[in-house]
Formats: structure tokens, sequence, C-alpha cells
């Protein structure tokens, strides 16, 4: 596997990356919990690096939400297979 930077996540979070298929496909586990759901978006493919976000939303009014912790399991379609670009996490909490 290539190298992952993750240090944008917060501590705890899962960072679990990997391939499918030829390389075109990258798999990645995210957390939500309780109300939040998780995301991921493609922030950048170069040549260099591939960046995806991973996003935690929420609602923007205050609730009651159960306490429980999941770990979804997103795939996305590269432009073209990872090969030896490093794959960046990026983090990001968005209120709906």
């Amino acid at each position: 596997m290539t190298k992952v930077d993750a240090a944008k996540l917060p501590e705890g979070y899962p960072r679990k990356v990997w391939t499918e298929g030829d390389g075109s496909r990258l798999g990645v586990t995210a957390q939500e919990g309780g109300c939040s759901r998780a995301s991921v978006e493609i922030g950048e493919q170069s040549t260099d690096k591939v960046v995806l976000t991973l996003v935690e939303t929420s609602p923007a009014t205050e609730q009651m939400c159960t306490m429980d912790i999941r770990y979804p399991v997103f795939t996305v379609n590269l432009n073209a297979p990872l090969a030896e670009r490093p794959v960046i996490l990026d983090y990001q909490q968005r209120k709906v």
C-alpha cells in the first residue's frame, strides 16, 4: 500500500485506506456517531497525490442523539490507478 498521511484526522479516527481492482478504486473507513453522518469527497487528484476529505455532517439544531460510534466504509473511483501516489486524508465537520 502507498503512503497515507492522516495527520489532519482527529485522534482515534480510523486510518484504513486500500485499493481495489486495478488500483483506480480507493476504499476508506470513516467514523460517524449519534446524529452525525459520514461521507467522503475527492479533494484533489494529481500526478503527485490524492486528497480525500472525510466529512462528518451533524444537524445544525441541537437534538437528542444516541451515543454510538459507527465505521462506514466508502469507495471512490480515481481517474487513474493510485500507483505510488500518496493518499492525504483531510477532515471537515459540517452542520446542516
